[in-house]
């Protein structure tokens, strides 16, 4: 079975590192980027099935990023969940109006997490018949 592939896009390493071993202690595979324009490369080159996006970084914001995720001409970018986080007040509402699925606020917790992912390659996966799920 192939395992489902997270983006993880934080300018903060130890973010981005706590969220990969979250993530691949439940049996997902993590691809962690620094960056907007990088996360957007890697999306097109091949494509997430999740994406956990932070809204506060330099160049390309969060915010910015969705967009041009749900903007591309790539036909599997434009519907791929989005987990969209922050510590900033005001920023659950700018990652959801650019098209984020789920807001969760900074600091992180694994359980809140792992039931956005479950929940949402959950949801998606029955309605696509992609990749299963591994359970969390």
């Amino acid at each position: 079975m192939v395992p489902v592939r997270v983006l993880v896009v934080d300018d903060n390493h130890l973010i981005r590192r706590l969220l990969g071993l979250i993530l691949e202690g439940a049996g997902y595979a993590s691809v962690e980027v620094d960056s907007g324009e990088a996360a957007l490369a890697a999306a097109l080159a091949d494509p997430p099935d999740l994406c956990i996006i932070d809204e506060a970084m330099p160049g390309m914001s969060g915010s910015e990023l969705i967009h041009a995720l749900r903007l591309s001409k790539h036909p599997a970018l434009d519907r791929v969940p989005v987990i969209g986080i922050s510590g900033r007040a005001g920023a659950g509402e700018d990652l959801l109006a650019a098209g984020a699925t789920v807001f969760l606020p900074k600091p992180i917790e694994e359980r809140s997490v792992l039931a956005a992912v479950t929940r949402l390659l959950g949801r998606d996966r029955a309605r696509a018949g992609l990749r299963s799920v591994p359970a969390a």
